[in-house]
C-alpha cells in the first residue's frame, strides 16, 4: 500500500512518497552561507553532510519563509542527487493512499509537480523531488566534496 507524507507551509500543500521522506526533524538549526543558490533559503546538517533547504515560497509564487514557527519541520527527501531538506509547518501527516484520491494536476505544466493527491477535500501537490533537487539546487552539489553517490547528467 502506498502512502503519502502530507504537508503544507503558508499557501502550498504538498505531497511526497513515503518511500522518499528519508526523516522528519523538528526544529533543526539551519546555517545561511554565502552563495548559495537563489532557492536554497539554507543548509543543515545531518550525519555529517550539508543538506540544502528549499525555499518553497519560490514554488508557490510566495515571499521566502524563515519564520521557525511557520517552518517547525524539515522534511529531509532522498533524490537522485542526494538528500534535500524541505519546510513544512507542524500538521503534517502520513495517510495511506487508499484514503484519499490520486489526480492529474490541473497545474500539470509546472514540471514541479507531478500530480495531485486529494485527501479531506484538499489537493497536496505531488512533488518531483528529482526535478526540485536538481533545478533548485544548481551550484550547491558542485561545491560538495562528497555528494553521496549523487548523479549529474
Amino acid at each position: 500500500m502506498k502512502r503519502y507524507g502530507i504537508f503544507h507551509l503558508n499557501q502550498l500543500e504538498y505531497a511526497i512518497s513515503l518511500t522518499q521522506i528519508r526523516k522528519i526533524v523538528q526544529n533543526a538549526r539551519t546555517f545561511l552561507l554565502p552563495r548559495l543558490p537563489r532557492a536554497v533559503s539554507a543548509v543543515l546538517v545531518d550525519e555529517g553532510q550539508l543538506v540544502p533547504v528549499l525555499d518553497l515560497g519560490l514554488l508557490s509564487g510566495q515571499p521566502s519563509v524563515t519564520d521557525e514557527e511557520l517552518c517547525a519541520y524539515q522534511v529531509l527527501v532522498e533524490s537522485e542527487y542526494g538528500t534535500i531538506a524541505l519546510p513544512a509547518a507542524l500538521n503534517g501527516a502520513i495517510v495511506a493512499e487508499t484514503k484519499g484520491t490520486l489526480s492529474d494536476s490541473t497545474e500539470s505544466k509546472m514540471s514541479w509537480i507531478m500530480n495531485e493527491f486529494i485527501y479531506q477535500n484538499v489537493r497536496y501537490k505531488i512533488l518531483d523531488i528529482n526535478f526540485l533537487a536538481i533545478e533548485m539546487t544548481q551550484n550547491f552539489w558542485r561545491n560538495q566534496l562528497d555528494t553521496s553517490g549523487a548523479r549529474r547528467h
